[in-house]
């Protein structure tokens, strides 16, 4: 149900006529329905579409839901390509990468995961000395 000046007047209308209500607690509703009337006159309350932020939280979700995927998949890619790659860095002494530039066996190494090794090796060096 929306809150609107309608849906207001027939609260209001209800609350009169309830006859199990007491005076106290009548007068109490009518007070509490006239701060929202005022509230959502001045801009005090704001009326928001639970759906669309329901949506929109699941969206965002949804999103970070896919880079964890994205990158347990390049993980899990990487875990089994590790074999071929192992059997690639036999080859990086060939004679076809004499002639390479530095760029070309830049990008070799690091498709291999030769790069991603070392990082991981001299990632401790500094606290060791």
């Amino acid at each position: 149900m929306r809150i609107n000046d309608k849906n207001l007047k027939l609260l209001r209308q209800h609350v009169m006529v309830d006859s199990e209500i007491s005076e106290e607690e009548r007068q109490r509703s009518l007070d509490a329905i006239a701060d929202v009337k005022t509230g959502l006159d001045d801009g005090r309350y704001v009326l928001t579409d639970r759906m669309s932020t329901i949506r929109d939280a699941a969206q965002k979700k949804q999103k970070s839901f896919r880079k964890k995927v994205k990158a347990k998949n390049r993980k899990m890619l990487r875990n089994v390509t590790e074999d071929t790659r192992t059997i690639k860095s036999l080859d990086a002494f060939d004679e076809k990468f004499m002639y390479s530039t530095e760029e070309e066996v830049r990008r070799y190494a690091d498709g291999m995961g030769i790069t991603e090794v070392y990082q991981e090796t001299k990632r401790f060096d500094e606290e060791w000395n």
